[in-house]
C-alpha cells in the first residue's frame, strides 16, 4: 500500500515494508541480514556505479597526467640546477678575472697619477722654458737692431780705415811672381771658409810686403854682427868674432830650436833676402817634388808640399842653404800676424782676423755704447765678445783737428 506521504513524481524510496524485512532478518539471523543488506545497497548504489568509475578514471587520469607534469617540471627543475651551477662557476671566474682587472686597473690609476705629476711637472717646465724663450727673442730682436745700427756705423767707417791703413793694392817690394807665391802660401795656411774671410781677403800680402820694406825686413833692431851659427850644425867648430875666436867644443848647436819671427836668427842676410832665397828654393823644390811651381798646384799638393817643409824634407843644400822648417815658421807667423795685427799695417782688412778670434782691438767695453768697463771685463765670470775697433777708428772717434777727418 501507498505510503501516503510519499509525493508524486517523486522517486522511489524504501518504504516501511522493506524496513520490517529487513528487521526480520535480522531476528533471522545475520546472513539473511548481510544479504539483504547487500541488495539494499546494491539497489540503491547500482544507480551511480558508472558515473563514479567514470569519475575515478577521469582522476585517474588527471593524477597521471599531473604526475608526467610533475616529473617533467622534476626534469626541468633538474636541468635548471644543473644551469645554475654552470652559471655560479662562471660568475664565480668571472669575478676573479673581475678582480684581477680591479687589481690591474688599480696599479694602472696609480701609474697614471705619477706620468700625471710628471706632467704636470713637465708643462710647468714648459711654461718656464716658454717665457724664457719670448724673453730672449725679446733680447734677441733687440741686439739685431743693435747690429744694424753696428753694421751702418762699419760700413760709415770702413772707406776711411781704408783710406788710412796704408793697405792700397799692390806690392812695394816684392816682385809679381813672389807676389804669387806669398798669395798661395797665405791661403793654404788660413784659407776662406764657411767661417769668414782667410787670410788672403784680409790682406796678407800686403801686409808681408809693407813689412819686408821696413825695419822687419831690414833687421831693424836685430843683432847683426856675427858669429852666426846655422841651426843644426855639429861641433866642434871655431868662428870669429869681435872679441876673437870663439871655440864650441861638441855636440849639434840648436838642433832643436824652432824660431820666428826673427827669435834665434843665425842668418847672415836680411829677412828681405831670407824671403827672396826662400821662395826661389820653394819654387824649386815644388817643381822637383810635385811637377810645378807652387802657386800652381793642387790645395792638397800645396799643403803637403809646405808640410814638407816644416819636416825638413829638403835638404838645406837644396833649399839655398836655408833650413826648411825656419823658412815654413817664418810663412806662419807672418801670416798670422797679417790676420791679428791692427788694419793700420795693411792686413786683417775689415778686422776679418779680430772678428774670427774674438779680438776686441780697441774696444775697451763701450765704443759701440754697449755699456761696460774695463774693470767689468776683467772680473766677468765668462767671456765677453765685443765688436772690434781699429787704431784708425779711435782716432777718428777723438775728433783731433785735421785727423781723420776732425773738426778744425
Amino acid at each position: 500500500m501507498a505510503d501516503s506521504n510519499q509525493s508524486a513524481g517523486q522517486s522511489k524510496t524504501p518504504n516501511r515494508r522493506t524496513f520490517l524485512k529487513v528487521g526480520a532478518g535480522v531476528v533471522a539471523g545475520a546472513a539473511v541480514v548481510g544479504v539483504a543488506s547487500v541488495a539494499y545497497y546494491n539497489n540503491v548504489l547500482g544507480n551511480n556505479s558508472s558515473s563514479s568509475s567514470s569519475a575515478v578514471g577521469s582522476l585517474q587520469n588527471q593524477l597521471s597526467s599531473t604526475q608526467e607534469q610533475l616529473t617533467s617540471t622534476q626534469d626541468q627543475l633538474n636541468s635548471t640546477a644543473s644551469q645554475l651551477s654552470s652559471a655560479q662557476g662562471q660568475v664565480s671566474s668571472l669575478n676573479n678575472q673581475l678582480n684581477s682587472t680591479q687589481a690591474q686597473l688599480t696599479s694602472a690609476n696609480s701609474q697614471l697619477s705619477g706620468v700625471n705629476t710628471q706632467l704636470t711637472s713637465a708643462n710647468s717646465q714648459l711654461t718656464a722654458t716658454q717665457q724664457a724663450l719670448t724673453s730672449a727673442n725679446g733680447q734677441i730682436t733687440s741686439l739685431n737692431g743693435k747690429v744694424g745700427s753696428l753694421t751702418s756705423q762699419v760700413s760709415a767707417n770702413a772707406s776711411t780705415i781704408s783710406a788710412y791703413s796704408g793697405n792700397a793694392d799692390g806690392v812695394v817690394t816684392l816682385g809679381l811672381q813672389e807676389a804669387a807665391v806669398v798669395t798661395a802660401l797665405a791661403n793654404t795656411i788660413i784659407p776662406l771658409d764657411s767661417n769668414g774671410p782667410g787670410a788672403v781677403e784680409a790682406g796678407a800680402l800686403y801686409f808681408i810686403d809693407r813689412q819686408l820694406n821696413g825695419d822687419y825686413g831690414n833687421n831693424g833692431r836685430m843683432f847683426n854682427t856675427g858669429p852666426f851659427i846655422m841651426p843644426q850644425t855639429a861641433g866642434p867648430l871655431t868662428v870669429d868674432s869681435v872679441v876673437g875666436p870663439i871655440t864650441y867644443s861638441a855636440g849639434t848647436v840648436n838642433a832643436n830650436i824652432t824660431w820666428s819671427a826673427g827669435q834665434e836668427y843665425q842668418y847672415g842676410m836680411s829677412l828681405r833676402n831670407f824671403w827672396r832665397y826662400g821662395i826661389l828654393a820653394l819654387e824649386s823644390y815644388a817643381n822637383s817634388a810635385y811637377g810645378g811651381n807652387y802657386e800652381s798646384l793642387s790645395a792638397a799638393n800645396q799643403i803637403a808640399c809646405l808640410q814638407d817643409l816644416f819636416n825638413n824634407k829638403p835638404t838645406a843644400a837644396t833649399f839655398n842653404e836655408i833650413i826648411p822648417s825656419d823658412f815654413a815658421n817664418e810663412v806662419f807667423f807672418m801670416t798670422w800676424a797679417s790676420y791679428t795685427s791692427d788694419p793700420v799695417y795693411g792686413g786683417n782688412r775689415g778686422m776679418a782676423g779680430w772678428t774670427y778670434t774674438a779680438s776686441p782691438g780697441l774696444n775697451n767695453g763701450n765704443f759701440y755704447g754697449e755699456g761696460m768697463t774695463t774693470k767689468e771685463l776683467m772680473v766677468a765670470t765668462t767671456p765677453t765678445i765685443l765688436k772690434p775697433v781699429s787704431l784708425a777708428q779711435f782716432q777718428q772717434s777723438q775728433n783731433v783737428p785735421g785727423v781723420l777727418g776732425g773738426s778744425s
